[in-house]
C-alpha cells in the first residue's frame, strides 16, 4: 500500500497542473480582441487603417474613403459602398475582394440620458391612438404586461418583419397612448432608465468592436422625445 501512495499523488499532481493549463487556455482565448490583432490574424492585406475604418483586400487596388459630394472628384474610382455620409471607392478591386470595417467607437452612453422609472399604475395600450397596431394587439399586450421596459415609463414592443428587419411600437405607460416609427434591421438595444437606444446594435462585433459595412449595417444611437426617435450619433 505504502508504493502505490507516491503514484496516486504523482497523478493528481498532474491532473492538477493539465487543469490549470486548460483553465489558462480558456481564460486567453476569452481576451477582447484589438483591431491590431483583428489584422494579424486575418491573410487579407491592409488597404487602410485609420480612426473610423479598417479596410482589408488586395494590395494591388486602392480604396479611399470620401464624402458623398466628393465622389466626382475621383473620377477613376468605382464606388464600392457608403456608410452614412462616407463613400467607400476604390480603383482595379472589386467589392467582393475587400472586407470593409467601420470602427465602432461612440460618443454617447445610455447613462448621458436618463429616465426616471415611473412608479404609479401603468396604462394599458390605448389602439384607438394607432389603429394599425391591432393587427399586433396580442404581442403588443403581451410585452406590456411585463411593465416598463425603455426611457422611464414606456414599452417599446418589436416584431419581426422579414429578414433582415425589425418593427414596433412604443407604448406610453402613462396614458396608454401608442407611437410608431421603430424600425431596424439588427436589433436594438435599450434600458429601462434611459431615453437612448442604440439601433442596429447587431452589427457590431462586441469583441472587436467593428462593425462590418453593410447595406443594412448603419449603427444609430437615438433618444426618444416622447413621440418620436431622434438620431444624436
Amino acid at each position: 500500500m505504502n508504493r502505490i501512495i507516491p503514484y496516486i499523488v504523482a497523478f493528481l499532481a498532474m491532473s492538477c497542473h493539465s487543469q490549470n493549463d486548460k483553465f489558462e487556455k480558456t481564460e486567453l482565448a476569452t481576451k477582447p480582441e484589438t483591431p491590431e490583432s483583428f489584422i494579424s490574424k486575418n491573410q487579407s492585406d491592409t488597404l487602410l487603417n485609420t480612426k473610423e475604418y479598417l479596410i482589408l483586400g488586395d494590395t494591388l487596388g486602392k480604396v479611399k474613403v470620401v464624402n458623398e459630394n466628393e465622389v466626382a472628384q475621383f473620377p477613376t474610382f468605382e464606388v464600392l459602398i457608403g456608410y452614412r455620409d462616407d463613400v467607400i471607392i476604390s480603383e482595379q478591386i472589386a467589392y467582393d475582394n475587400v472586407e470593409i470595417y467601420k470602427k465602432y467607437s461612440p460618443n454617447t452612453s445610455f447613462e448621458d440620458y436618463p429616465a426616471e422609472i415611473y412608479k404609479s399604475n401603468l396604462a394599458e395600450p390605448d389602439f384607438s391612438t394607432a389603429p394599425a397596431a391591432k393587427r399586433f394587439m396580442t404581442r403588443i399586450k403581451e410585452e406590456c404586461d411585463k411593465g416598463i421596459n425603455f426611457a422611464g415609463h414606456y414599452t417599446l414592443v418589436t416584431w419581426g418583419c422579414g429578414s433582415p428587419c425589425q418593427s414596433g411600437v412604443v407604448v406610453d405607460r402613462k396614458t396608454g397612448q401608442i407611437f410608431g416609427g421603430y424600425g431596424t434591421s439588427l436589433g436594438s438595444e435599450f434600458k429601462k432608465d434611459s431615453k437612448m437606444i442604440i439601433k442596429n446594435v447587431g452589427a457590431i462585433d462586441r469583441t472587436t468592436n467593428l462593425i462590418e459595412v453593410c447595406a443594412y449595417c448603419e449603427v444609430a444611437h437615438e433618444i426618444w422625445t416622447g413621440t418620436a426617435f431622434k438620431e444624436i450619433e
